[in-house]
């Protein structure tokens, strides 16, 4: 059995109280991917103290309903009875229990909530024909971001254990690409790119695994904090970075799992026909269509162990750009000639590298601990609290 590599810094018997963690906030860039000019704030709980450039105009509750909405090159901050232009407007809040929900109004977007800080500033973009945009930034407790992104990752009917892991591996993920939109006056984004981050969890057991975990991160043996990659399911085989990102990194190294063979992604077949297989070979690779020999092996591919390339002597065609190219699940599968057509019969879901979603989902089912699953995952592994690494010095 493999040993395990879990460095614990605990600070006091109730460092995983809520209540005594210290808050450090992050900047979140929301609706990323939009072109927003207009939006409606209302505070779902506690007061806001709303700024306009920086000085504070009046405060909000419940009842109060704002608009904030592009006027040129400035912002119109409007409620009942009050209507005035800012180069910026804040959202303060006066309780570390406050939230909020924005309405999109153009265009017309569903309604999100989320925890802490608002801020509102022009969007200009550098593209020329780009529209101008709302730029939004939530300001935001990491914990309660982190909360958040696994509701929207990984929903919220998860065995506690597994929601741990996710915590951890989402916070590391987020410390590790802190610096990742650094220029454009934020930390990340809400968008894939990032971390899909739709607002505030309502899911009591995913807060509490958050706060239970709060400012632990994975790092290596000389304390970096590593690439916390993760995918849904691995068909029974983890990758090795080196053979998807072309870097060879300690802690993503390839196991075997027995653990996610009978979970949802596990298995999948897609078929094509073997003239659209074998021109995209010859057209994207020169592959020799010609020989028969050489054909029969690429109509006919077994991989029993995951493979980098579908090998044909002269051939190395990265299975990594097939599944791409081909909108397959997953690199681990096999090839089979039928008739006119050619059948791909494949194991897992996602890149395969580090941790397997719905194998460490199973180990939880069946009673592994959250630092048991992160271990069996990722390699020469430290648990640490990032405060530990005076992450947030600049502060």
């Amino acid at each position: 059995m493999r040993r395990f590599y879990f460095l614990f810094i605990f600070l006091s018997a109730s460092a995983f109280k809520h209540e005594q963690t210290k808050q450090q906030n992050i900047l979140i860039r929301l609706f990323a991917s939009y072109t927003i000019s207009s939006i409606n704030f209302s505070c779902v709980s506690g007061e806001y103290s709303i700024y306009g450039d920086s000085v504070k105009l009046f405060d909000a509750d419940k009842n109060s309903f704002i608009t904030v909405s592009l006027a040129n090159d400035s912002l119109l901050l409007q409620k009942p009875n009050y209507e005035k232009k800012f180069s910026s407007v804040q959202f303060v809040p006066k309780t570390t229990s406050s939230s909020f929900i924005i309405k999109s109004l153009h265009p017309d977007y569903k309604v999100r909530t989320y925890d802490d800080e608002l801020q509102i500033s022009a969007h200009h973009p550098m593209v020329p024909g780009q529209a101008k945009s709302l730029c939004i930034i939530n300001r935001i407790d990491v914990e309660k971001y982190v909360a958040g992104v696994v509701q929207w990752e990984v929903g919220t009917k998860n065995p506690q254990e597994f929601n741990k892991v996710k915590t951890i591996v989402i916070r590391t993920y987020a410390l590790g690409n802190w610096r990742r939109h650094e220029d454009e006056g934020f930390q990340l984004c809400d968008e894939v790119h990032c971390q899909v981050f739709k607002g505030k969890t309502f899911s009591q057991n995913i807060y509490d695994a958050a706060f239970q975990t709060a400012e632990y991160i994975l790092v290596d043996d000389s304390a970096r904090i590593i690439t916390a990659a993760f995918h849904s399911n691995c068909g029974g085989q983890t990758m090795n970075s080196e053979d998807v990102w072309s870097k060879q990194v300690s802690s993503l190294r390839s196991i075997n799992d027995t653990f996610c063979l009978k979970k949802t992604n596990a298995v999948w077949q897609k078929k094509i026909t073997k003239e659209v297989w074998l021109d995209y070979i010859k057209t994207k690779y020169g592959f020799l269509v010609n020989d028969s020999n050489a054909v029969k092996r690429v109509l006919n591919f077994n991989q029993p162990n995951r493979l980098v390339y579908l090998v044909n002597d002269d051939f190395f065609i990265p299975l990594k750009f097939v599944r791409e190219d081909m909108k397959l699940k997953s690199t681990f599968f096999t090839i089979k000639e039928e008739g006119e057509n050619v059948v791909f019969t494949g194991k897992g879901f996602g890149h395969g590298v580090g941790l397997c979603q719905e194998g460490a989902m199973r180990m939880a089912e069946k009673g592994y601990s959250y630092t048991k699953i992160l271990n069996f995952y990722y390699m020469n592994i430290h648990l640490i609290r990032f405060s530990q690494i005076d992450f947030f010095k600049s502060e």
